[in-house]
Formats: structure tokens, C-alpha cells, sequence
């Protein structure tokens, strides 16, 4: 058995019978364009907002893991268009999806996050992705 998705569906489709949340920002960062990328290809940027990896590697479908407590956790990059969009997808936070539009003096970050769940299990999501936005609008500010 390989590591690898086969086809053109590297994200499974949304199952319409079950709600689905979402939480977005709109950030904005002195950074150039690259630098911004860095953040979120790189395991050091994307662990200096996410989680730690115990596996990461930034190639559309490659498999990522990591542990939050005592559980255990995948995701996988499923879509990686440089230098406009990255969608990180996790088991824990779901999709995670950056727009990126560059300024000349910055860029702009659109970030998008959903993910489908029970009513009872809203509250625990938005508050565990309130925390990632917050660590990543840090994160643009600080490193420049």
C-alpha cells in the first residue's frame, strides 16, 4: 500500500446530510507573497501556528501526522497553488483555505475554515479554530 491519492479528487466530497461550520478572516501582512508561502509549505511555519508534526511533508495529497494530547491526527495538503491558494486538511480542524492576494506593499490573507460536524461538537471547533486564526495573524506578524 502506498502513501499516495489516485485520481483527480484529492479531498473528499462534503457529506450534505450533516451540518457543516465555518469560521473566516480577513488578515493583511506586510509580508511579501513568498514569505507569507513559507508559512504555510514549511513545517517550522505551519507548526509556529498549527500543531507539531510527528510526519510532514508539503506536496499535494502527502500525508501529515500529528498528536494533540493522547490522540492521534492526520491531513494532507489538498490543494497548493502558488502563489494564490493553499488548503491544509486535517481530521482535527478540517479545511483550513488561504487566498492569497498580493499588494505591492504586502498581502492580503483570506482564510477560510469549515468543517462538518454535530451541533454538540460546534462550541470545542470554533474555539480550537478562533486559537489557530489567532496564532496565525501572530505568526504574519511576526515574521517579518
Amino acid at each position: 500500500m502506498t502513501d499516495s491519492w489516485v485520481g483527480f479528487r484529492p479531498s473528499p466530497k462534503r457529506d450534505e446530510s450533516r451540518p457543516t461550520a465555518s469560521k473566516n478572516a480577513e488578515l493583511t501582512s506586510k509580508l511579501l507573497i513568498a514569505k507569507v508561502l513559507k508559512l504555510l509549505t514549511t513545517q517550522s511555519g505551519v507548526e509556529s501556528w498549527l500543531v507539531p508534526f510527528t510526519k510532514f511533508d508539503a506536496r499535494l495529497g502527502a500525508k501529515l501526522k500529528f498528536s494533540v494530547g493522547e490522540e492521534n491526527y492526520g491531513g494532507t495538503f489538498s490543494r497548493i497553488d502558488i502563489p494564490k491558494r493553499v488548503i491544509l486538511l486535517t481530521e482535527l480542524h478540517g479545511e483550513i483555505d488561504f487566498r492569497l492576494t498580493e499588494k505591492k506593499d504586502g498581502t492580503d490573507v483570506s482564510v477560510s475554515c469549515t468543517k462538518t460536524l454535530n451541533d454538540s461538537e460546534k462550541p470545542d471547533w470554533e474555539m480550537l479554530v478562533a486559537g489557530v486564526l489567532d496564532r496565525f495573524e501572530r505568526a504574519l506578524n511576526d515574521a517579518q
